[in-house]
């Protein structure tokens, strides 16, 4: 009778001592589009490690979920009539995690041969993206917290329009930018080390940059004309130019600048913090 009364006690005591445990929810949402469909698509994420990249089934939209039923919730919507898709991802009950940890992983497949506008909203997490390939025409990201990685290790099928990215506070690294094929590129860091490899221009191209606080390294291959202005920050900015770009008036250039077609101006404000630019 004692075993019995003593195991029900440890049992009722490891019943109170264990967290309760959250079903873990995976759903999944394919769209199929012609090769000469145009989609809006837009995410809008409260908190989630990120992942896009290219889907191997070129005509294909593919979304995949995963989460605890308990702490998040999500919309998605198809407007065929004005070819848009909107991905709205909350965060439920803030304030009652503990543990600190995101517990949603979102994944997305991005059709090539869609001529896309790509818009996304992150407030938190881990983002990755690996864009190479696709037929962007417009691609946006907003970012508040956490890390960025945005690779373009293949040419955009088509000539990007505007490229605008927004991050807050995190690290951010922007990987062979070039290969977006960008007319106009805007980039906002706000707290944290930012990287820019402008890898891959093909034709001439404008960025601006606007810098807050930290570290930020911009890379330039030689191959590519550079003009470029850079707004100083009083004294609390340290700005590193390469002696191959000569001073003209207000600006920084290269001798090939203007020479062929691949040429970009830089435009950057930059802020608290280390600005070194590598020309080579």
């Amino acid at each position: 009778m004692k075993h019995k009364i003593l195991l029900t006690i440890v049992l009722l005591c490891m019943g109170s001592a264990l967290p309760a445990q959250s079903d873990i929810v995976r759903k999944r949402h394919n769209y199929e589009f012609s090769p000469d469909d145009r989609l809006v698509f837009e995410l809008e994420i409260d908190a989630a490690e990120v992942k896009i990249e290219p889907n191997p089934h070129e005509d294909e939209l593919s979304v995949f979920l995963k989460f605890t039923d308990e702490s998040f919730d999500y919309r998605i919507d198809y407007d065929q009539q004005d070819s848009r898709i909107s991905l709205i991802f909350d965060k439920e009950r803030w304030m009652e995690e503990h543990d600190g940890r995101l517990r949603a992983e979102i994944e997305v497949l991005l059709p090539a041969f869609v001529r896309l506008d790509f818009d996304c909203r992150i407030k938190a997490g881990d983002v990755d993206m690996q864009l190479g390939g696709l037929s962007l025409t417009r691609f946006a990201l907003k970012t508040w917290a956490g890390d960025v990685r945005i690779s373009f290790d293949e040419p955009n099928r088509i000539s990007m329009r505007s490229l605008v990215l927004n991050t807050k506070v995190g690290e951010t690294r922007l990987r062979k930018l070039g290969n977006a094929r960008f007319h106009h590129a805007e980039i906002n860091n706000g707290i944290g080390q930012l990287e820019i490899d402008f890898s891959g221009l093909q034709n001439d191209a404008t960025a601006d940059i606007d810098l807050d606080i930290g570290a930020t390294d911009i890379f330039i291959p030689e191959d590519v004309g550079v003009k470029l202005s850079v707004h100083k920050f009083l004294f609390l900015s340290q700005v590193d130019i390469p002696s191959s770009l000569r001073k003209r008036g207000k600006y920084y250039v290269s001798d090939n600048y203007r020479q062929d077609d691949k040429s970009v101006i830089l435009k950057v404000k930059p802020g608290i913090g280390d600005l070194r630019i590598t020309y080579h």
